[in-house]
Parts: C-alpha cells; sequence; structure tokens
C-alpha cells in the first residue's frame, strides 16, 4: 500500500466516489503517475472482465483501496492487485486495444466509471 492511499481520509474517499466521472479519471490519473501502478481485481481464472452494452471491459483504479472495495459478491473470490505501470503500458493496453476491449476507469458504486478505450488512456498517461 502507498503512502498516498493512507493520506485519504475515508470522508475524502467517500466524496470522491460521490464525485463526477471526469474527477475521479483526473485522480486516477494522477495517482498512476504518482505510484507507477494501475489496481484491477484478479481471480484464479485471470483478471476480471465485465460486459457492458457495448462489450467487455476491465475495470481500473487508483489504489487498492478502492479496488478492494469492488471484491465482494460475485467478485468476492477476487482480490486488489497492482499491475506496474510500464508493463500496463507496453503489455495491457496495446492487448487491450487489439482485442477492442474498453476500460471503466475507477468506477464508483453506482457502477459508473469513465468509459475509455486504450488508445485514449494512452493518450492521457503520456
Amino acid at each position: 500500500m502507498t503512502t498516498e492511499q493512507n493520506d485519504l481520509s475515508m470522508d475524502d474517499r467517500i466524496q470522491l466516489l460521490a464525485s463526477a466521472d471526469e474527477e475521479r479519471l483526473a485522480y486516477f490519473l494522477q495517482q498512476v503517475k504518482t505510484t507507477n501502478l494501475v489496481w484491477s481485481l484478479k481471480n484464479e481464472e485471470g483478471f476480471v472482465m465485465v460486459e457492458t452494452e457495448d462489450g467487455d471491459c476491465v475495470m481500473l483504479w487508483p489504489d487498492e483501496i478502492f479496488a478492494s472495495q469492488w471484491a465482494t459478491d460475485e467478485w468476492s473470490d477476487c482480490e486488489a492487485t497492482a499491475v506496474p505501470f510500464t508493463e500496463f503500458v507496453t503489455i495491457w493496453l496495446p492487448s487491450l486495444q487489439q482485442d477492442e476491449i474498453d476500460l471503466a476507469i475507477f468506477p464508483n458504486i453506482e457502477d459508473e466509471g469513465k468509459m475509455l478505450n486504450a488508445a485514449e488512456l494512452i493518450e492521457l498517461l503520456t
């Protein structure tokens, strides 16, 4: 767990979850650039993919605590897993782009998150 995660109070975390998609996206980008980690959920079968109206997507969070909050109900067998930034940019994003799998960035408790394709996220991260 990084220091930055511990700097947010529970009230700050709740407020961030209640904020608009664009605000959560900005926080996500800032945290990824600071920690050099991207967080997702993983079980014994691999990283979790979610079906949406527009196709499959992978959910991403800025830290372990936010990601872990989703490891309940149908994902109770999952754990928050960090992906190093370099691996994420050089392996994950090109693969997701090729497979046309979108990304749900920092979804909140209402299943709302900023939807981006891999090319859009690459542009924002570099």
